[in-house]
């Protein structure tokens, strides 16, 4: 599937290859990847979430915090 880039983006991309030695189209397939993984991870972690709402598996705002603090305070 052909992407047609900005000229800046081309440039940037080219720029980034030569700086890490891999093809333009190297780095471009590693970089849709990597977007492809996080958008995939995101869903799963929303859809958790949402099934841990249904559940009654919820936590307080307070409580958040209170965790929060209490593991910055135990570093």
């Amino acid at each position: 599937m052909p992407v047609q880039l900005k000229p800046e983006q081309e440039e940037r991309l080219q720029h980034l290859a030569e700086r890490t030695s891999v093809t333009p189209d190297e780095l471009a397939q590693e970089v849709v990847e990597r977007f492809l993984a996080f958008e995939e991870d995101l869903e799963a972690a929303v859809l958790r979430g949402r099934e841990d709402i249904v559940a009654g598996r919820l936590i307080e705002h307070d409580e958040v915090f209170a965790r929060i603090d209490r593991l910055l305070r135990d570093r």
